[in-house]
């Protein structure tokens, strides 16, 4: 298997472990997402499991025989890029020693905000929900794996995995920073639900209205 995130995610195998990596799926969901054959799925899901990559988490009811839900290991969540973790991780343990709290957050927020001006740039758009849209169409074309769920006047946005995990571990305020620095960045409230246990996952809940 590829070990470039670029190359994998270009294979038949890495765009499954994408919708895996998003949440459970059955064979014939992966099949009418990917345009494949039930062979070729089950295929890709034999290899994958001895792989180590892929497991069955469960059952749905099915109109003849339950269907089995499958989705990605932790391992899986591995393959994609978090070498500078351990590097971040120890830069913020040495801010918080040597700063004040204040301090401390005023320099990431700063260097959040620098990240997403490097990689967004401006947002054109104007109204809270299409400014959301915009930042993860660009958002998406850096980081794999990305989904947006709908509904209640929000909108979640998950990753499959989190990038930061091993920093977010020890410091969970770096998630609230980021989703401080997105409220500003689109003008609206945005709360982070993110994932932190076996599997971590971001996941940020982006209001559809103005920020009062």
């Amino acid at each position: 298997m590829a070990t470039d995130s670029e190359e994998l995610f270009d294979t038949t195998r890495g765009k499954l472990l994408l919708l895996l990596c998003r949440g459970p799926r059955t064979v014939n969901e992966l099949m009418d997402e990917l345009r494949l054959t039930d062979n070729a799925v089950r295929s890709q899901l034999v290899n994958l499991q001895l792989a180590g990559l892929v497991r069955p988490v469960g059952l749905r009811p099915g109109t003849r025989k339950p269907h089995v839900d499958y989705e990605a290991t932790p391992k899986a969540r591995q393959l994609f890029p978090t070498a500078y973790e351990p590097v971040l991780r120890t830069l913020v343990n040495v801010l918080q020693e040597r700063l004040k709290p204040e301090e401390t957050d005023a320099l990431m927020r700063e260097v959040v905000q620098r990240i997403f001006g490097a990689y967004i740039g401006e947002l054109r758009e104007r109204e809270p929900d299409r400014r959301a849209t915009e930042l993860y169409e660009k958002l998406r074309g850096i980081a794999p794996g990305l989904a947006v769920v709908e509904g209640n006047g929000r909108m979640e946005v998950r990753a499959c995995g989190c990038p930061l995990a091993s920093v977010t571990a020890s410091h969970p305020e770096v998630c609230n920073l980021l989703a401080a620095v997105l409220s500003e960045l689109l003008g609206t409230q945005v709360r982070e639900r993110c994932q932190r246990e076996e599997s971590p996952r971001c996941c940020f809940e982006v209001s559809m209205t103005d920020r009062e």
